[in-house]
């Protein structure tokens, strides 16, 4: 089977921190099936890559390449601002040639959508054009965001109804994408973790290796600095703790567009150096960042089945979050410590109590030693075989 797994948010280089789920959960799936990424980006003629760096960046990337053992194809397309859902229009129009050439050279006999708008939205179309049955796999944001608009509801109700099959990574993805699936069946396919990578590991040395102290207590959040995520919550949250426990430090590992607005509210909290804006970092440095923490913290208002919290606990840490999607699945009282969203009493003190516990990183581990990146893999291609023949 050859397989065109179509992902605008497919990253564009080998170190990048965030988005390398994209390039795992490709790398997997092509130890069963042929894979080429189809990469939608933003076309940037010079004038608008001279205004942002972003823009710039868009510009430098090549058409083609290949990311670990994963040939990438980027097609260009009009990004029109604020276009949102509707983007997958312009993206299938940008992506309809190359879609054709591979469906000629027999190197397309399904496209996987990695989200269900603006991606499987785009996806749909270019199956309906070029006569490719499509599946679609909804991720997080893009089925829980779907409250937020009735034009993302429309679009995502249109796309479900064409798509040959459909798959969430978290099962309450599943329980908010029936109000618009018409009863369809929707498969469950949770990410994996790369078990061998995400270890306990030496925390000394990992201290060693991020210049932070050995004595320090560290809280660590992994993810982009964005609304939604409960960043600020974090920060108020952690001035409590540190009023108790001078030692402790929180790290945020992540980029994003609020990070200046979190810095001022670090410095109106009097929090000084105790926060550390690691910024983004090589991926290969996230099981370093948790190895070296005493807990994670996730305190989302919304989330699907968090990568980030899986691996935490594969490196042996306890995790404080909150109960969104299926994250009550995995923070269970023997791994970490649940907290209402947006109670930042109940946040700084589950983060107390879980820094005073003296956890096993063994037995923490064991809580996600079955949930392989291979196991995703095999269940991935039965899917999409269903789908080549529905």
């Amino acid at each position: 089977m050859r397989v065109v797994f179509f992902a605008s948010a497919f990253p564009s280089a080998a170190e990048t921190g965030i988005d390398m789920v994209h390039v795992r959960r490709a790398r997997a799936l092509a130890r069963h099936a042929s894979v080429v990424a189809v990469v939608p980006t933003p076309w940037a003629p010079r004038p608008l890559a001279a205004l942002s760096a972003r823009w710039d960046a868009y510009a430098r990337l090549g058409s083609v390449a290949h990311l670990d053992g994963i040939p990438v194809v980027r097609p260009r397309y009009l990004q029109v601002p604020h276009s949102g859902a509707l983007a997958g229009v312009t993206m299938a129009l940008g992506a309809l040639g190359c879609v054709r050439e591979l469906r000629a050279r027999g190197a397309c006999d399904v496209l996987y959508a990695q989200g269900i708008v603006p991606d499987g939205l785009a996806a749909v179309l270019l199956g309906r054009w070029t006569g490719v049955p499509v599946a679609c796999l909804g991720r997080g944001s893009d089925v829980h965001g779907l409250a937020k608009s009735m034009l993302a509801r429309s679009l995502a109700a249109f796309t479900l109804d064409r798509a040959a099959a459909v798959a969430v990574v978290a099962r309450q993805l599943a329980r908010t994408l029936a109000g618009v699936s018409h009863g369809r069946p929707i498969a469950i396919l949770p990410n994996g973790i790369d078990l061998d990578r995400f270890v306990p590991g030496d925390r000394a040395a990992a201290r060693a290796k991020l210049d932070i102290e050995p004595s320090a207590r560290v809280v660590l959040y992994v993810g982009r600095l964005v609304a939604g995520k409960g960043i600020d919550d974090l920060l108020e949250a952690f001035a409590v703790v540190l009023s108790t426990t001078p030692a402790a430090g929180l790290a945020l590992v992540g980029a994003g567009p609020i990070r200046a607005t979190l810095e001022r509210q670090a410095r109106t909290l009097g929090l000084g150096d105790r926060v550390h804006f690691a910024g983004e970092v090589a991926h290969d440095l996230i099981p370093t960042w948790l190895q070296a923490s005493d807990v994670l913290a996730l305190p989302s208002a919304a989330e699907g089945f968090p990568n980030v919290i899986r691996e935490a606990l594969a490196c042996g840490r306890p995790v404080v979050a909150t109960p969104v999607g299926d994250v009550p699945r995995l923070v269970t009282a023997d791994v970490g410590r649940l907290v209402p969203v947006g109670d930042r009493s109940a946040l700084a003190a589950a983060l107390a109590a879980t820094l005073r516990i003296g956890w096993e990183p063994s037995a923490i581990r064991r809580h996600v030693a079955g949930m392989t990146w291979e196991q995703n893999a095999e269940a991935t291609h039965h899917f999409l075989e269903a789908a080549v023949c529905a």
